[in-house]
């Protein structure tokens, strides 16, 4: 009898030693395949400034691919320039031509780029850039959605394809209740 219940204590022991051991290595599994994801699939940030109001608002979080860094036109990229976190739209990608007017037009190719949710023209900022500009290879030339204000390849020039941190995916509002 003293046997047999040993032996039942036994067999509970080495059961639950096989579900701490399964536990663990679950969870192991877990941490890296996140540290994995979060470190080479995808990007979480948040919007530190107006230039892509009403599209992002200052405070929103941002989850963007790391995968995919080769943009098309009218996706909003994530970028490091100068060393600061940067969110635009491309709007010309290599081998386009952009031109923008003292009448705030934005043309690319030679054709006029109408934007359904750009509520202010774009003018373009003489200082720092001569138009018309055209892309060579890995290079972009990003807007934000606020023209006015926006600090863009207007005021920096083209975005290099070895800037890009990725492409935007998903929007987290913050919103002030």
């Amino acid at each position: 009898m003293f046997k047999q219940k040993l032996k039942q204590i036994r067999q509970e022991l080495s059961k639950s030693k096989n579900g701490i051991r399964r536990l663990v290595r679950n969870c192991f599994i877990i941490v890296v395949s996140l540290w994995v994801m979060f470190s080479f699939i995808i990007g979480v940030d948040t919007v530190g400034s107006y230039d892509m109001t009403p599209a992002l608002n200052l405070g929103d979080r941002i989850v963007y691919s790391r995968v995919n860094k080769v943009p098309v036109a009218r996706d909003v990229i994530v970028f490091k320039k100068d060393g600061n976190l940067c969110i635009s739209r491309v709007i010309a990608v290599p081998g386009d031509t952009v031109e923008i007017t003292e009448d705030g037009a934005v043309k690319v190719n030679g054709n006029l780029i109408v934007e359904e949710k750009i509520y202010s023209l774009t003018y373009p900022y003489s200082d720092n850039i001569s138009y018309p500009v055209t892309l060579s290879s890995g290079e972009y030339f990003v807007l934000g959605d606020n023209r006015r204000t926006g600090v863009d390849s207007r005021y920096y020039g083209t975005v290099k394809s070895d800037e890009i941190l990725g492409t935007l995916i998903l929007v987290l509002r913050q919103y002030n209740f």
